[in-house]
């Protein structure tokens, strides 16, 4: 894996609003870390501090997108999905304006120590994590 230090414009949040069988999503693309650590392999997402770990970087990514989907219907089924994300730092702004922004890489840097030692201190890599969150 190789360092790659230059998150800042290789931290991007972009969206689009979708409507599927009659529901309304929101399609993202979640930057997402890779990295090692004792012998594990592991997958971060600092916008939803999130991570799946395994013994390859292909087990980690299976295994965070497993986390990934019980968050997801975990907070659905309780109904929690938007203060969830507000307490993530994400800015929902209205159900009916199905405006939904991630937190910025600077705020994320800035309250997030996970992510500033993997930039830090690890050899990472990234990648963008398709994801489609259900709104009303």
């Amino acid at each position: 894996m190789q360092n790659n230090n230059n998150g800042m414009q290789n931290f991007d949040f972009s969206g689009q609003f979708n409507n599927i069988g009659g529901n309304n999503f929101i399609s993202v693309k979640l930057p997402v870390y890779l990295f090692q650590e004792d012998n594990v392999f592991i997958a971060y997402c600092p916008s939803l501090d999130l991570s799946g770990s395994g013994n390859s970087m292909e087990e980690s990514k299976k295994s965070f997108e497993e986390s990934l989907n019980i968050y997801l219907n975990y907070c659905i089924t309780k109904n929690t999905l938007i203060k969830d994300l507000r307490n993530h730092g994400w800015n929902v702004r209205g159900h009916k304006q199905h405006k939904i922004k991630a937190p910025g890489f600077d705020e994320l840097l800035s309250n997030n120590e996970e992510l500033k030692d993997i930039l830090e201190n690890k050899e990472y890599q990234k990648f963008d994590a398709p994801i489609e969150i259900p709104v009303s």
